[in-house]
């Protein structure tokens, strides 16, 4: 049995009591409300009781939660972390890869460049640094001004501090130890910064994508 518009109406309602207006997700959540309470008005539930049923079912989604994936300092409803961990998780085994393996490698691997190599290789270095911390702060600026809720907004949220992975190499200027060796650590940090640029293009990208969608300003 198909509920009325007015009661679709309450079912939001209840959504935006919620502070539920993430716009990915909304539509998505009130489609499985519907179902629901039309499954237990087929079992000749009244409507008001059938919506009680489905606000309790799904009470438990809107709470408060974290993960481990994005730090225990960044909390949203329990639907979008769960929706955020599972599209973050093989970026976050692109992360770690990133600052890990080139500290493992240069740590167990030395490999001497000459000085006019060196000369040509910082600089490369920090003029690509360069772009990819004003593309990162341009990612950051654009997102917080759109205010547009959705959960690569949230993903994009917990990725802000890995900046700074790209300003302490750019800071120190040189990624060479006296040797002529790649310093390991400092690049581990630079490594890390280009993946924490390409995780937040990516997602910047979904969430802008979400926005032409549904034809929000």
């Amino acid at each position: 049995m198909e509920i009325t518009t007015k009661q679709i109406q309450q079912v939001e309602t209840y959504l935006d009591k919620k502070s539920f207006d993430f716009i990915d997700l909304k539509v998505e959540v009130l489609d499985h409300m519907i179902s629901d309470i039309e499954s237990f008005l087929d079992n000749n539930y009244s409507f008001e009781n059938a919506f009680k049923i489905t606000v309790l079912k799904w009470d438990q989604h809107f709470k408060d939660t974290s993960s481990f994936y994005f730090g225990l300092q960044y909390h949203e409803s329990k639907i979008v972390v769960k929706k955020a961990v599972k599209m973050f998780r093989p970026f976050f085994l692109l992360y770690l890869s990133a600052c890990f393996l080139p500290i493992l490698f240069l740590k167990n691997f030395s490999i001497i460049f000459s000085k006019s190599t060196i000369y040509l290789v910082n600089g490369f270095l920090n003029l690509i640094t360069a772009v990819f911390l004003i593309y990162l702060i341009f990612i950051i600026i654009t997102v917080i001004k759109s205010k547009v809720k959705t959960t690569y907004r949230f993903i994009l949220r917990t990725q802000y501090l890995g900046i700074i992975f790209l300003i302490i190499p750019l800071l120190m200027g040189n990624h060479f130890n006296e040797k002529g060796n790649l310093e390991p650590v400092l690049t581990g940090f630079l490594f890390g910064g280009f993946a924490v640029t390409y995780i937040c293009h990516y997602f910047f990208k979904k969430h802008q994508a979400e926005i032409t969608k549904y034809k929000i300003s």
